[in-house]
């Protein structure tokens, strides 16, 4: 994966690109004109020129290939959309036709609510589940380019904000998760964990998958358990939840983050640094079917559940849109540690780090998102 400041290689054409119509060449003089940061605290103190790391070559040749490769990459791309139900669904299948196989299946099933990588902040990341030949299909379907707006410091730990969350957060496994995405490059040093409901760390087969990509509960016990570790620990929260999935569609930038305020106060204690992360394409992969009758029994699921069931689409049915993501990481907001912060204390963060998203959207949508909606959060 090639990185270079402000301009990228212009190689990459994805097929589809609901996001990315214009190329990620922009001078150097185009980007300077960006907003400056409009917190005190941001590092940020010169607009400079981003580091931009496009897609390995392998992958962008892979991706531009037709045929079979195309015929395979479709193929796994969907069945990767549908792991959540295809791997439970196995179980069951084995468990009813596999006679033998049950008592090991009620066992395992009941070990994965006592499962003690649930909450040990460091999920159960294996290194060759994130190298699989699998990724290198998936990131051609999903070429992922990531931008820094600045370098990381690898001795210190970080809240990587991330949004918005989609149909399916293709961006907390598709970027942060598999080792073909360059995310390990791009931040090196640095330890990702995607924060993921404890619900989705139950489900049987898909949470294996989960705790081997590095995923950790959302829970307020792992995340602190997570960045206690220091050295680059760090946690990827996508803050807008299942709530924010509901508002997904092609072009839609709606985000719901006012009242999200958990992830600073778990900053602010741990003295994490705040990293505004908008990934651009996460909502045009798929498209969702609105009605007001269906939007009010999906509000009321997801109150009582915890979780959203959008009613979504793709092309022929459930196949994902064919779309290149853009994870673009804004400059850090330095947080004071403080162990016992006051509401007044976490409402003014979190106040600043919503003006740095703002900023970060406006800086970047001209080269990635030119025909997006503007980004309102709700």
């Amino acid at each position: 994966m090639l990185a270079t400041r402000a301009n990228a290689s212009d190689s990459m054409q994805p097929r589809e690109p609901a996001a990315d119509k214009e190329s990620a060449t922009s001078s150097a003089a185009e980007l300077s004109d960006s907003p400056r940061p409009s917190s005190s605290e941001s590092c940020n103190d010169v607009v400079e020129e981003p580091y931009v790391f496009e897609p390995s070559k392998d992958i962008l040749q892979l991706s531009q290939k037709g045929g079979l490769s195309m015929v395979l990459q479709t193929f796994l791309a969907t069945l990767f959309t549908a792991l959540v139900l295809v791997m439970p669904l196995l179980l069951i299948y084995i468990f009813i036709r596999v006679s033998w196989a049950r008592i090991p299946i009620v066992t395992y099933m009941a070990f994965c609510f006592v499962d003690p990588a649930l909450n040990n902040g460091v999920g159960r990341r294996i290194q060759w589940v994130r190298t699989m030949s699998i990724w290198k299909y998936i990131n051609a379907y999903f070429p992922v380019r990531i931008v820094l707006e600045k370098r990381l410091d690898p001795s210190l730990s970080y809240i990587f904000g991330v949004s918005p969350h989609g149909i399916l957060c293709f961006s907390g496994q598709v970027v942060m998760g598999s080792l073909k995405s360059g995310i390990d490059e791009a931040l090196k040093g640095i330890i990702v964990h995607p924060a993921g409901l404890r619900h989705a760390l139950t489900l049987p087969l898909f949470r294996d998958y989960l705790l081997a990509i590095g995923t950790i509960s959302s829970s307020r016990t792992s995340i602190r358990k997570c960045l206690a570790r220091g050295n680059g620990h760090s946690v990827g929260i996508v803050i807008g939840g299942a709530k924010e999935s509901l508002y997904t569609n092609r072009g839609s930038r709606q985000l719901i983050l006012k009242n999200r305020k958990g992830f600073v106060r778990e900053a602010i204690m741990a003295g994490a640094h705040l990293v505004p992360t908008f990934v651009f394409g996460e909502n045009d992969i798929f498209l969702q079917v609105e009605h007001p009758a269906l939007r009010r029994l999906q509000r009321w699921l997801q109150s009582k559940m915890m979780f959203a069931l959008p009613v979504f689409y793709g092309r022929f049915g459930l196949i994902p849109r064919r779309t290149q993501l853009t994870a673009v990481f804004g400059s850090p907001l330095f947080v004071a540690k403080n162990p016992s912060p006051s509401h007044d204390e976490i409402n003014r963060v979190h106040a600043q780090y919503l003006d740095e998203l703002r900023r970060v959207y406006a800086r970047f949508k001209p080269i990635y998102d030119p025909e997006g909606d503007d980004l309102v959060i709700a």
